[in-house]
């Protein structure tokens, strides 16, 4: 049997959907938003009745050693209705990792019509895969609200400009990242995918258009005290423009 991911997530699902406790199963990542590549794992997510999360787990563990031997087996997070271990086996891919998360009750809210967020549902007999309509206005009111801790982060950028000048090129790009780049983000994330803007930039490059991500880009390549001095002005300005832009209920794209 060739070890693909579709062969993976079959397995996966046909033991899941056997198993009492297993109330619901649903991918998320790729497999969900259609962006699955070579390099993509897979994000596999059940309910489960209270006290299954480690039997629910070792099912999974056992589907998945009967397609071959398991090189991977690390638990990320335990709590108390949360297990996310993820496994790989032998002779597939590096990057085929299978992230299996299981919950105790519950599922997922997503907002409908997100292209960020979503799910491939495999079965749900108790629906707590659910969708839900943003409230905008309320959303962007807590938009505004982050914004003004954001400006107060930037407003700190003199820690950068002191290291500019005095030649120091590791604490002047620490801080270009943290205090300006990374608030920078964050802001941008507000306008094209506000309901995510603390993704930082996980698959960023997917949600921004191409001529803001190219501005954003441009604003990481130095490689110089220099040229964090010339682009650090640069990114104060991209980020008052978008603060501006959010000020004026420009907001809310994604």
């Amino acid at each position: 049997m060739e070890l693909d991911r579709q062969t993976i997530i079959t397995c996966l699902h046909r033991q899941m959907e056997v198993i009492p406790a297993v109330g619901a199963a649903w991918l998320e990542g790729s497999d969900a938003s259609g962006w699955v590549d070579e390099y993509s794992d897979i994000d596999m997510c059940v309910s489960v009745a209270a006290g299954m999360l480690e039997e629910v787990t070792e099912h999974a563990r056992a589907a998945l050693e009967s397609l071959g031997v398991l090189d991977l087996i690390q638990t990320l997070v335990s709590q108390t209705d949360m297990l996310h271990t993820v496994f790989h086996l032998a002779g597939t891919p590096e990057y085929l990792l299978v992230d299996f998360m299981a919950y105790t009750g519950r599922g997922s809210d997503f907002y409908a019509g997100d292209e960020v967020e979503k799910p491939l549902v495999l079965f749900d007999r108790i629906g707590v895969v659910r969708f839900t309509t943003p409230d905008e206005e309320k959303v962007l009111c807590q938009l505004l609200d982050r914004l003004e801790q954001l400006k107060e982060m930037v407003a700190q950028s003199a820690r950068i400009e002191k290291y500019v000048r005095r030649g120091n090129f590791l604490e002047a790009f620490g801080y270009y990242h943290k205090w300006l780049l990374t608030p920078l983000i964050e802001a941008i994330r507000m306008v094209y995918t506000p309901q995510h803007s603390d993704y930082y930039i996980v698959h960023i490059s997917r949600h921004l258009p191409p001529h803001v991500l190219a501005r954003l880009e441009n604003l990481f390549k130095v490689s110089s005290t220099e040229e964090i001095g010339e682009k650090y002005r640069q990114a104060l300005t991209f980020f008052e423009e978008v603060a501006a832009q959010l000020q004026f209920g420009q907001g809310l794209k994604g």
